[in-house]
């Protein structure tokens, strides 16, 4: 029996740890960044403590096959109830939004002209697009669309189909609006020309070859919307023509969806909708999964864990997510203008003992690009030669004699005459070397203690003082934008196309450089990559990237949490990917009734 009961009001503290830290505090989305984390409503949510094993029995979890369970017909019908933490930066536009939360139930709602197949391997597909587009020369991109792609029936739209000047003002509104206001807006850059020569047909043009064109029509910032609601957006207005349409929205306690029986998409949307809550406590969870008002749940490792322990026969989604931890270095700003200490501080971080204390080991190493974006990732089998990444006790012997050299180095050259000489190790560097400051996100120090544990690895590895000062988002964002915060660290929702990681961060024209990095070699391979139509030679330049990244240590990207999905066998497709802006894949997932898990 599948109940409904009442709507229940959860709260967010039970599950999140390390995941909370991601979804509710930016860091180094602050930081510079355009997709930033929306700040948690409310206290930030500390890390909860888990059950130990023995603390409760294990039941059997699912019922006996019944053999006059009558076959389905039809994929569709019934409701997903997914429990996933959700909040909204409180602006609905979904141009203008950074919320990774509400991004992803919008890309239930709008479409564009394409979307991910697979964002960690960059894989592109149609959507409002009868196909790819066609591509009579390098700078020139040609849309088909869909013809029986229509609005919802939502007043004023009624219905009406969607058309090529759609897609313009969706586009126009971005690239001519503030900065400040389209956090996307320089997505679309190098868009020179529009043009809706009919109904049906698109044509862009670029100033020059840029690779990213495409991504741009797969990401949020393409998402397509009503000229005619100029912008009134709300919780409770959201119209596409994507395949659900938008239902409700109550800030941190409830969001659902329903099926659009008249997308354009050859096959689905299957469910009647889908109910979003967040979970409560895991007792509490453990019972909604048991009754069925709950099919599925996003958690961290450490709670996935306790609930197969207590529900064996639930399914596992694992996926690494491009959302990094890590710190940067304004590289203008003494002492941080030196190389030899930004070395000296960055090899000696301990990355294992970060994944393994945040994330019980249920994550990824990352070079500059995640791990989880398969595609421009610095393979993990070369990572782990580099400095800072050497695997096992012997290579964390030679990270830090090779940390302990570099700073040497630099304090031999601060030293006055005859007190230190170049390369050999200095036995006192607190005295030395003053104090260092390092800003993180509040939440993120409350949940994670990442500062904490920064602190207390350069202390063990170099014997330096790190004076951890736990600031506000926006606090963080101001200081850096006045060239305020020299050391930095926090989290990042990271990013698809490749030149989203280099040029905004690492050129000098970049929007986001707060690195103030000047170096030629780098913006030559970026300048390149952007111009380069080969997928292949594109990855090369990708990796010859974080390789010079990763000498010249303006930052690092430490770690990635694997976010981990549980569902009942009955759900079938359920779509888990490396960003954000997927959701559109929900269109696929059904319910398989005659499973035995299905009551």
């Amino acid at each position: 029996m599948r109940t409904t009961g009442g709507r229940r009001r959860y709260s967010r503290r039970w599950f999140l740890g390390a995941l909370g830290a991601s979804v509710g505090g930016a860091g180094l989305a602050a930081l510079g960044c355009d997709d930033a984390d929306e700040p948690a409503p409310g206290s930030p949510t500390p890390v909860a403590e888990t059950p130990t094993p023995e603390s409760y029995p294990t039941y059997p979890s699912t019922p006996a096959p019944d053999p006059t369970r009558p076959a389905q017909s039809s994929r569709e019908g019934g409701t997903l109830r997914f429990a996933a933490v959700f909040s909204s930066d409180d602006r609905f536009d979904p141009h203008t939004t950074t919320s990774p939360a509400l991004l992803g139930q919008q890309a239930l709602i709008y479409s564009r002209l394409l979307t991910y197949a697979s964002q960690a391997d960059g894989e592109l597909a149609p959507d409002l697009a009868t196909g790819m587009p066609e591509q009579p020369d390098e700078l020139t991109y040609v849309f088909r669309l869909a013809p029986e792609a229509r609005w919802h029936e939502v007043e004023p739209l009624n219905g009406r189909g969607v058309n090529a000047v759609d897609v313009l003002l969706s586009i126009e509104r971005q690239r001519s609006g503030r900065a400040q206001d389209f956090p996307r807006r320089n997505r679309w850059d190098q868009i020179t020309d529009l043009e809706a020569p009919d109904d049906h047909t698109v044509v862009v043009r670029t100033e020059a070859p840029f690779a990213g064109t495409l991504a741009r029509f797969a990401s949020p910032e393409g998402f397509i919307v009503p000229g005619e609601l100029d912008g009134a957006f709300s919780s409770t207005l959201q119209a596409g023509s994507g395949p659900f349409r938008w239902i409700e929205w109550s800030e941190g306690s409830y969001a659902s969806v329903a099926r659009n029986d008249a997308w354009h998409g050859r096959q689905g949307p299957f469910l009647d909708g889908i109910s979003t809550e967040p979970p409560r406590s895991i007792d509490e969870l453990e019972a909604d999964f048991r009754t069925r008002e709950v099919d599925a749940v996003e958690a961290g490792f450490l709670q996935a864990r306790e609930l197969k322990r207590r529900l064996p026969d639930l399914r596992e989604e694992r996926s690494a997510v491009a959302r990094f931890y890590g710190m940067r270095f304004l590289t203008a700003f003494p002492p941080y203008d030196d190389p030899r200490l930004r070395r000296a501080l960055t090899v000696a971080l301990d990355r294992r003992q970060m994944l393994g204390r945040f994330f019980e080991d249920s994550g990824t190493l990352n070079p500059w690009i995640s791990a989880a974006v398969r595609r421009w990732s610095l393979p993990q089998t070369e990572l782990q030669q580099q400095p800072g990444y050497r695997p096992g006790s012997g290579g964390r012997e030679v990270d830090i004699r090779d940390a302990r050299s570099a700073l040497a180095a630099y304090l031999a050259d601060q030293a006055p005459p005859d007190e230190g000489q170049e390369g050999e190790e200095v036995e006192d560097s607190e005295s030395a070397l003053p104090e260092l400051e390092l800003l993180i996100t509040e939440n993120l120090e409350e949940t994670l203690g990442m500062g904490a544990l920064i602190a207390e690895q350069l202390r063990g590895a170099l014997g330096l003082n790190v004076r951890v000062n736990a600031v506000g988002i926006e606090e963080l964002a101001q200081r850096l934008l006045e060239g305020e915060a020299p050391w930095a660290a926090g989290v990042d929702n990271g990013w698809l196309e490749l030149d989203d990681w280099l040029y905004p961060y690492f050129h000098r024209e970049g929007s986001a450089n707060t690195f103030v990095l000047r170096d030629e070699d780098l913006e030559a391979l970026i300048e390149e990559q952007r111009a380069e139509m080969s997928g292949e030679r594109r990855q090369e330049i990708a990796y010859e990237a974080q390789r010079r990244l990763l000498e010249l240590n303006v930052g690092a990207n430490f770690v990635s949490e694997d976010v981990v999905t549980l569902f009942w066998p009955y759900v079938q497709l359920f779509p888990v990917d490396a960003g954000v802006g997927y959701q559109d894949r929900f269109a696929q997932t059904w319910i398989d009734r005659t499973n035995p898990t299905y009551l």
